[in-house]
């Protein structure tokens, strides 16, 4: 068994179907990668994957196009002939789904999330003072 496991976004709103008399959820996941190539062009390339859960749940009525999900399950691919030819469909038959958001949520400018507050820094470690070992001037002596 292969694992496979992503992030991506959801292309579709996400469907029940029945197979074989078994009701599972079936939604696409589109992933993307950008980097550059040997000449400096940026390159994006986008993986759509096929997922189908077992079952039948509420979370179907959170999958909607446009949402972020972390998936993990158990990976196969097909081969196909589509327009461009012969074609692999990747497909996941989901064990873990988890909700990350939608596009609006993770599309914040850059002044939304500087409003935020920022979280407080971790204070240095006093030396000396109530110090379990004893007193301590130098910090880079180790009481062990």
């Amino acid at each position: 068994m292969l694992v496979i496991e992503f992030c991506g976004f959801v292309g579709n709103d996400a469907e029940i179907k029945e197979f074989n008399g078994q009701k599972f959820i079936s939604f696409n996941v589109a992933t993307s990668e950008r980097y550059k190539d040997a000449q400096g062009n940026t390159v994006s390339r986008t993986t759509w994957i096929s997922c189908l859960k077992p079952g039948e749940s509420a979370v179907v009525q959170y999958l909607k196009k446009g949402t972020q999900v972390f998936v993990r399950g158990d990976f196969s691919a097909k081969t196909f002939t589509g327009a461009n030819g012969i074609q692999v469909g990747v497909n996941c038959r989901v064990k873990e789904l988890q909700l990350l958001g939608t596009k609006q949520d993770t599309g914040q400018t850059a002044t939304q999330a500087g409003q935020q507050a920022a979280p407080a820094q971790p204070q240095a470690p006093a030396y000396g003072g109530n110090n379990p070992f004893g007193e301590t001037t130098d910090k880079d002596d180790l009481p062990f």
